[in-house]
């Protein structure tokens, strides 16, 4: 079976991303950037909260499916297709930004 380049590690970067920040200052791509780190951080959280709340079984991975199997999954997605975003701005930005939480 072939392996897509995706499946060893390589960066993904979506076009649209790049597109809309063209011609962005730096300033602006950072803004942007810290908000897509923290988006992260936050959907992260939320993918680990709810891969706790499953049963042993389905965190063994000997049992799929089901309400809240599900409900992780869809955490994974979009904490997945959020990273597919982020990396494109760490990409267009060249360097990954200081962050600083506010609590």
């Amino acid at each position: 079976m072939e392996h897509d380049d995706r499946s060893r590690g390589e960066t993904v970067e979506l076009r649209p991303v790049i597109g809309l920040t063209q011609g962005l200052s730096k300033s602006d791509l950072e803004v942007l950037t810290v908000d897509a780190i923290l988006q992260h951080r936050r959907l992260s959280e939320e993918a680990e909260v709810l891969y706790q709340a499953l049963p042993e079984e389905s965190r063994a991975g000997r049992e799929f499916g089901g309400p809240k199997h599900l409900e992780y999954i869809r955490a994974m997605i979009h904490m997945h297709a959020q990273m597919a975003v982020l990396s494109s701005l760490l990409n267009v930005l060249g360097y990954t930004p200081a962050v600083h939480e506010i609590n």
